[in-house]
């Protein structure tokens, strides 16, 4: 694949991971949800990287049975995945997924594009390419058809406003760092699910920064000032033993 060195600095995201796009990095539109699903973790990180600087808020992941459950609130605007996938294949999993496919090909010879275009992929990319021929062809897609991601989270009292980045909890702002904001939204998307420390470094810390103590500490703040804020013992973030952590249901206390 045709890359440069910037495009290599960046680390491969664990499944689930989350990207979310830097303040003001948007076109002035909510930023589109987008999935990666790449068996091979370098190429999953660069894909990662690039479609981070566009503003999309990007997930990746390395097999489909990932994505559906990463998948189970909300389909992803767009789906950029690998042709073969263990039990499965990109095209399947766009119907899964119900979300335009671009599809990413091994293969040589414009037989097997043509043939992938016509069973449903809306486009195809033949390795090695370059990123920004992937980047602009995901440009052109989401413009068919934007959904864009919902403007604001709601769990319980609390909500997360994602385009201006702001917390509010009972109407009342809750004062959080880029970093614990970050850490929020991993935990609520979905909420109820068990985060592992290692997934949670992928989403709400840069490349190659950070640990599983930076994780356990970051936590402890969140915990600290959504506490403070009201929302409980725990500020809803259980501990699951040997796993991770996750954002309780159980745990808020009734508005």
């Amino acid at each position: 694949m045709t890359s440069t060195s910037r495009d290599m600095t960046a680390d491969a995201p664990e499944p689930g991971a989350v990207s979310l796009p830097d303040p003001g990095s948007g076109t002035g539109r909510e930023p589109s949800r987008v999935l990666v699903v790449e068996p091979h973790p370098t190429l999953r990180t660069v894909l990662v990287q690039r479609l981070r600087q566009d503003g999309h808020l990007t997930a990746a992941v390395s097999r489909a049975a990932e994505a559906l459950e990463l998948c189970q609130d909300q389909s992803p605007d767009l789906l950029v995945s690998a042709e073969i996938l263990e039990q499965s294949s990109a095209l399947r999993l766009s119907e899964h997924l119900r979300c335009p496919v671009i599809v990413l090909t091994a293969r040589t010879g414009a037989e097997p594009v043509v043939g992938l275009l016509d069973d449903g992929a809306d486009d195809v990319l033949r390795k090695p390419f370059g990123l920004e021929e992937l980047a602009a062809r995901c440009r052109t897609l989401l413009k068919r058809g934007h959904t864009g991601l919902q403007e604001r989270v709601t769990v319980g009292p609390l909500e997360v406003h994602l385009l201006l980045r702001q917390v509010t909890l009972r109407e009342k702002p809750v004062e959080l760092s880029p970093r614990e904001f970050a850490l929020l939204c991993a935990l609520l998307m979905p909420p109820g699910l068990v985060r592992s420390r290692q997934e949670l470094l992928r989403m709400a810390w840069p490349p190659f920064s950070g640990g599983p103590r930076s994780v356990d500490t970051q936590i402890l703040t969140l915990r600290r000032k959504l506490e403070q804020a009201g929302l409980g013992e725990g500020g809803g973030i259980t501990t699951v033993r040997q796993r991770g952590y996750r954002f309780s249901l159980d745990s808020l206390p009734a508005s």
